[in-house]
């Protein structure tokens, strides 16, 4: 008889969601053996890290992802789900490399996901849902208009992930990093997996670069 814990359950179930349902996904690496045989990937130095990296292209160029993924039946399991801000902050230190296949490789983005990711949610019964194109912020509205944001976030989910972005702010103080991979969280929009991120741009005309809110389809 095979045992599958809780945990391993979660994280093919939301391989299953990004592999079926992602459109620009190319791989997905789990961080040990699994059940399913799937690809995985190693690290150097201090030897904590993610349980995914997703490899992903839209076009640009392979790009890597590396997920934090938790299960709900606590609401302590997804806010322990800060700890890739540990992650990042090693990466970003040089304390901890990435390898696939036994090359050094580079990671973009670091994300948290839930096993609700697939409901566009964090949380257990979450209700209340924000509307970004209504409200009295004129920059949410304007970035929700742009497809920057999106329209929708269930107002927990949104509160964790602002909450996650301020604690990074003041990581990236603290380590004194101008640029880097962004941050943010995996969830399900409008049918697809998406990537809602804090992301450095560095390209619009006639803007200075800065730390802006993205959001994808992956």
């Amino acid at each position: 008889m095979i045992i599958v814990k809780p945990e391993e359950k979660v994280e093919i179930k939301i391989w299953d969601w990004l592999i079926k349902d992602g459109e620009y996904i190319k791989q997905i690496y789990f961080n040990r053996k699994n059940k399913i045989n799937a690809p995985i990937f190693h690290t150097k130095g201090i030897n904590k890290k993610p349980d995914f990296l997703i490899e992903f292209d839209r076009g640009y160029n392979d790009e890597i992802i590396a997920v934090e993924i938790k299960t709900v039946g606590q609401s302590k399991n997804i806010y322990d789900g800060g700890k890739i801000l540990d992650y990042y902050e090693n990466y970003h230190n040089n304390k901890t490399t990435y390898y696939i296949n036994n090359k050094i490789i580079n990671i973009n983005h670091f994300a948290i996901a839930t096993e609700n990711s697939l409901k566009g949610m964090f949380f257990n019964n979450e209700k209340e849902i924000i509307n970004n194109e209504n409200g009295n912020n004129i920059w949410t509205k304007t970035n929700s208009q742009l497809k920057l944001i999106p329209k929708y976030e269930y107002r927990r989910t949104r509160d964790y992930l602002r909450n996650l972005w301020a604690n990074w702010r003041l990581l990236k103080k603290r380590v004194k990093i101008q640029n880097g991979s962004s941050i943010g969280i995996i969830i399900k929009y409008e049918n697809s997996p998406i990537l809602f991120t804090m992301k450095y741009v560095d390209w619009l005309n006639n803007k200075k670069a800065s730390w802006r809110q993205r959001f994808w389809r992956l």
